[in-house]
C-alpha cells in the first residue's frame, strides 16, 4: 500500500530587452497518486512559511496563496476552521490543489541575446544561457526557441552544449540542451543569410522561449511537512513525496 505525491510548479515570466523583469509568478499543484486499501482519512501539512489569503495574518516572509482550489475530496469546513488539509482520496491519479502565487523571481534558466543585422544581407545571434540555480540540480530536456525571420536562409550555428536545429516551420532556431547543471553557462552563436531588402522592426519581433523541467527542485518556498494517515488500527503504508519545477509561459523580448 502506498501513496506518491508530486508537487509541481510552473514557473511563468517576462523579460524585457533591457534584461528587466515584467511579470512573474508561480502556479503550483500537488498531484498524487494513491493504492491504499480501504478508505483512511489523510491529512496533509504545509511548512509554517505558508499562508492563505484572506486568513487575516501577517507575516515577514511568509508565502500566501492565492487562487486556491481543492478536490471534491477536501473537508472545506475543517480546512476553513484551523486550515487542516483533511481527505479521503479516491484511488488512483488525482489533482488534491493548485495554486498560485504573485512573487518576484529570477528566471531559473537566464537567456540574453545579442542580434546585430549587416547591410541587410545577413544576421548574426549571440545568445548564452546560464542556470540561475543550485549547483547541485539539474534542468533536464531544454529547450531555447530563438525567431529568426521568415527569410531567412544558409543557416550556420555553432554552440558549447547541446544541439542547434534550424525549424523553417517554425521560423526559428531550437537549441535542445539535454542536461542544464545549475550555475553553467553555455553560448550559442549563429548566422543567416537574408535575400530580401525588408527590415524588421525590434518591435515586433516574437520573444525567445525557453522550456525545462527541474526535479527535486522548488522555487516557492512550499514544502510538504508531512503526510499522515489517520486510522486506528495500525495502518501500514509508504507515502513519499517528488517535487517538480518546470516553465510555464516563459519568454523574453529581444531589442
Amino acid at each position: 500500500m502506498k501513496g506518491e505525491q508530486r508537487r509541481r510548479k510552473e514557473e511563468k515570466g517576462k523579460v524585457s530587452a533591457n534584461a528587466q523583469v515584467l511579470q512573474s509568478e508561480i502556479v503550483g499543484s500537488v498531484k498524487m497518486n494513491v493504492h491504499l486499501t480501504g478508505m483512511p482519512e489523510l491529512r496533509l501539512g504545509l511548512n509554517d512559511k505558508i499562508l492563505f489569503e484572506n486568513t487575516g495574518r501577517t507575516r515577514s516572509k511568509a508565502v500566501e496563496l492565492e487562487d486556491v482550489k481543492f478536490h471534491q475530496c477536501v473537508r472545506l469546513s475543517r480546512f476553513e476552521n484551523d486550515r487542516t488539509i483533511s481527505f479521503v482520496p479516491p484511488d488512483g491519479e488525482f489533482e488534491l490543489m493548485s495554486y498560485r502565487l504573485n512573487t518576484q523571481v529570477k528566471p531559473l534558466i537566464w537567456v540574453e541575446s545579442v542580434i546585430e543585422r549587416h547591410s541587410h544581407s545577413r544576421v548574426e545571434y549571440l545568445i548564452k544561457a546560464k542556470g540561475q540555480f543550485k549547483r547541485r540540480s539539474t534542468a533536464n530536456d531544454v529547450e531555447i526557441l530563438i525567431p529568426v525571420p521568415a527569410d531567412a536562409d544558409t543557416p550556420r550555428h555553432r554552440c558549447t552544449a547541446g544541439t542547434a536545429t534550424y525549424a523553417p516551420e517554425k521560423n526559428a532556431l531550437s537549441w535542445k540542451i539535454k542536461s542544464f547543471p545549475g550555475g553553467k553557462e553555455y553560448v550559442l552563436r549563429a548566422h543567416f543569410g537574408l535575400p530580401s531588402v525588408q527590415s524588421e522592426e525590434g518591435e515586433g519581433r516574437p520573444p525567445i522561449s525557453v522550456k525545462f523541467e527541474i526535479p527535486y527542485f522548488t522555487t516557492s518556498g512550499i514544502q510538504v511537512r508531512y503526510l499522515k494517515i489517520i486510522e486506528k488500527s495500525g495502518y501500514q503504508a509508504l507515502p513519499w513525496v517528488r517535487y517538480i519545477t518546470q516553465n510555464g509561459d516563459y519568454q523574453l523580448r529581444t531589442h
